[in-house]
């Protein structure tokens, strides 16, 4: 019979309790520089509220977080937020600050070890996690995908255009939950790129998924750990 860790296994092999996972990224980054008061940590995970435990996970460790994402966890800030969230990087006169960036798509995980569902606080039945996701699934697999942004649903209608064109087409929620971190991490580095934030600042971006469990404990999928210096080359880096 299934289980939370025999699902957790299967499909995030390597996860790690939240805690655990930020102790190992402090390890493996804090001799680089990223040390409190020099850091300024960029949240992109999705608005859920299952999610918000690891704000004070990571501010206890670096300090007050920058909110990047939305719904899904994609980048939903624009430009302008962007360029507020960068302004605030510590250094300055010709002292080099540090970004660290984490990002993590969300699903849960349930005791019986089914996917996408949890039984929030104060509930006595399952709900969709990530609600978002699960609605842009539905919508990529009826081909009702929109054909412009709607101002009135802007994050769903976007985060739906943003992964309706994936290839192959995603048929399951862990699938779409990988997929969505692909995009997310792309999306991330693009903005890095684009402002050459590495040129004032060392970066470091820490990125996977976020396992919701019964009662509010969170994992960690660890896939990604990147770290860039003042010439932008990108070292991946094992946790």
């Amino acid at each position: 019979m299934a289980d939370f860790q025999t699902s957790l296994d299967e499909h995030f092999p390597g996860s790690l309790p939240a805690k655990a996972y930020l102790d190992a990224v402090g390890e493996l980054l804090i001799p680089r520089g990223f040390t409190a008061g020099r850091t300024l940590p960029l949240l992109s995970i999705c608005r859920d509220e299952l999610t918000h435990d690891l704000h004070p996970l990571v501010e206890g460790r670096w300090g007050l977080a920058f909110t990047l994402a939305g719904l899904g966890a994609i980048p939903a800030l624009g430009r302008t937020g962007w360029d507020a969230g960068l302004s605030h990087i510590p250094g300055g006169n010709g002292e080099r600050g540090r970004l660290l960036v984490f990002g993590f798509p969300h699903i849960g995980i349930e005791e019986d070890g089914s996917i996408g569902v949890t039984i929030r606080s104060g509930q006595s039945h399952p709900t969709s996690t990530c609600g978002a996701l699960t609605a842009v699934l539905r919508a990529i697999q009826s081909d009702e995908v929109p054909t412009s942004v709607d101002v009135d649903d802007y994050e769903a209608s976007k985060l739906t255009q943003r992964l309706a064109d994936l290839e192959p087409r995603p048929t399951t929620l862990v699938e779409l939950t990988i997929a969505a971190l692909d995009a997310m991490e792309a999306d991330l580095w693009a903005a890095i790129d684009d402002f050459r934030v590495w040129e004032q600042a060392d970066v470091a971006m820490c990125c996977g998924v976020q396992i919701n469990a019964h009662g509010e404990r969170d994992w960690i999928w660890p896939r990604d750990t990147w770290v860039a210096g003042e010439n932008g080359t990108r070292e991946r880096l094992a946790l």
